[in-house]
């Protein structure tokens, strides 16, 4: 009689000890995985933080040059710079610009120069003479051997003469 209670603590006592081996065994090899992934997050938040300052470091950079930048530009375009276009060119501001890179050889850059010239439609250009074309040039250098080898005055008048004809206007000459 005393042997069966006896046994049967002996066998809750040994599957006790084994449920407690196992459990530590289990939180222990957990406890390794959650170290490993808690490493590879500190590694991950130590990459992202140096890609932090280096971004900071680059826009710091970039804040300056564009600061350089905005100062070049309110140089060039002080208004003794900038030369006050005659009579026969009609007036326009920035709100009613053309596409001035539709001309044959105007680019981003070229286009930016004329506007910073008060130069921002078809019209104008088209209304430029040789004189004030070279009154242009001594504000921007190089600008006039463009304008007179790639014909952009020519260019102007061809584009306003097709934009007349699709309005049902009459040419402008």
């Amino acid at each position: 009689m005393f042997y069966l209670p006896v046994q049967t603590l002996f066998w809750i006592v040994l599957a006790m000890v084994f449920g407690i081996i196992a459990g530590w065994l289990l939180r222990k090899s957990s406890a390794r995985k959650i170290q490993k992934e808690l490493d590879n997050l500190h590694r991950k938040i130590s990459n992202r933080e140096k890609k932090i300052v280096s971004l900071r470091r680059d826009l710091d950079q970039c804040r300056a040059t564009l600061k350089a930048y905005k100062a070049d530009m309110e140089e060039a375009c002080r208004p003794s710079l900038v030369p006050q276009l005659p009579v026969c060119v009609p007036p326009a501001s920035a709100f009613e610009a053309d596409d001035l890179k539709k001309i044959s050889g105007v680019g981003p850059a070229l286009e930016g120069k004329l506007n910073a010239l008060n130069i921002y439609t078809y019209e104008q250009m088209a209304a430029l003479t040789p004189d004030v074309i070279s009154e242009l040039a001594k504000a921007l250098e190089s600008i006039s051997g463009h304008m007179v080898q790639e014909d952009w005055i020519g260019q102007a008048q061809k584009i306003l003469r097709s934009r007349a004809q699709q309005n049902g206007k009459q040419p402008i000459d």
